[in-house]
């Protein structure tokens, strides 16, 4: 396997197949995988102002914050003290304060907030695995037949049974590893436990022993998903391309992978480099595209003001007070959101696109070399000669 070719005729496919664009896009900001560059404002660690949430007399939480203080061991209940330390409030004088003035009403609020969340949760799981295989099966088809398929083709394309095995699929490999880590770690923790009510000595080497056994079972995890990580992807595009089940996926897949091994290593590091090398281009990128942003926070402030002034009006036919506008804004929030960080769904889109594709091409590779290998030579029948002398 030529690991420049798949490269190079991966990046054909990015530029060339403009269909992809839009799943990529939504890839992007539903996927998992996709590494998205983190807020270059980060000075949480030389903040002087905390929020300090007090637990109990020996626990006190830390978080940034104006220098505020929430005593949950106060006399009474909860007791909010401010920056200013001299005066504090009980925290139900606070509520019956915003409920006298605001007249807010937080049940339907709350109710409202875990319908979206909840709605948003399952559309973006169910748009992750139609994406996935839309853009699995569209790429191997454009090396199969030489035709780029529509938008429409593709989601049709997508949303498919293959979609809804490559999420069993997945589901299943998640709960095994969360199991195996659940196991992993409570054995590293039994000694420790059972040395409970022991002497000093003994407990002190159960507690070394368990420390010794969480950071051996740290690197184990770190190895295991490594290898997961390898492993999945021809079991993924087995599950998709061939349209097998879980278990012959997994099996041809592991068999695939430890077969052509020394290939797979070096795309899985190229692949690997490829999602560290976005983090610091991404924040590149982020900052070119500022410019870009501004314009489509505001257009995202006229798209997601329609849905919010849609619920909030609706709402306020049967709420008093602020409690529609809270949640008109609940509803065009996410929409707002996603707008605004349109430019970089785009370019990180291109990334999930190219990853994707390194990997459906690679298969497609490693399949036809496989194919050659298996296929018995024709074996001639044999006929018997006769000398002349007979």
């Amino acid at each position: 396997m030529d690991i420049q070719t798949i490269l190079h005729k991966a990046w054909q496919m990015l530029w060339r197949y403009r269909a992809l664009w839009l799943f990529g896009a939504v890839l992007a900001l539903v996927g998992t995988n996709a590494i998205y560059p983190p807020s270059p404002s980060r000075d949480w660690e030389n903040n002087d102002q905390w929020i300090k949430i007090k637990l109990s007399e020996y626990s006190t939480l830390r978080v940034p914050g104006a220098d505020a203080t929430i005593d949950f061991t106060a006399p009474g209940g909860v007791r909010i003290t401010p920056p200013d330390k001299t005066s504090w409030r009980d925290f139900r004088d606070l509520v019956d304060l915003v409920n006298r003035e605001a007249s807010i009403n937080l049940w339907p609020i709350l109710i409202e907030f875990v319908v979206i969340l909840v709605g948003l949760l399952l559309l973006g799981m169910i748009a992750r695995y139609i994406t996935e295989t839309a853009l699995m099966r569209m790429v191997n088809e454009a090396e199969e037949t030489g035709k780029h398929l529509s938008l429409w083709e593709g989601l049709r394309k997508g949303f498919s049974i293959r979609a809804g095995r490559l999420f069993v699929l997945d589901l299943t490999v998640s709960v095994l590893a969360a199991l195996a880590i659940i196991i992993m770690f409570g054995v590293a923790l039994a000694p420790s436990l059972l040395a409970i009510g022991s002497h000093d000595a003994v407990l002190i080497t159960a507690g070394v022993g368990t420390v010794g056994l969480i950071i051996l079972g740290f690197y184990l995890w770190l190895a295991a998903s490594a290898v997961l990580s390898l492993v999945m992807q021809p079991i993924r595009r087995i599950c998709v391309l061939e349209d097998q089940g879980l278990f012959t996926s997994v099996r041809q897949g592991i068999t695939l992978t430890k077969h052509h091994l020394k290939e797979v290593l070096p795309l899985w590091l190229v692949w690997m480099g490829i999602r560290l090398l976005w983090v610091p281009l991404g924040i590149m990128i982020l900052i070119l595209l500022a410019p870009v942003i501004l314009l489509t926070t505001l257009v995202g402030v006229v798209v997601g003001g329609v849905p919010a002034a849609l619920v909030g009006g609706i709402s306020g036919l049967f709420m008093p007070g602020v409690t529609p506008w809270i949640m008109g804004a609940l509803a065009g929030v996410p929409i707002l959101l996603v707008v605004v960080v349109s430019p970089m769904l785009f370019v990180s889109g291109l990334v999930e696109i190219y990853k994707s594709s390194i990997w459906t091409l690679a298969y497609r590779d490693l399949k036809a070399k496989q194919k050659l290998v298996q296929v018995p030579l024709s074996q001639a029948p044999l006929v018997a000669t006769h000398s002349p002398a007979d």
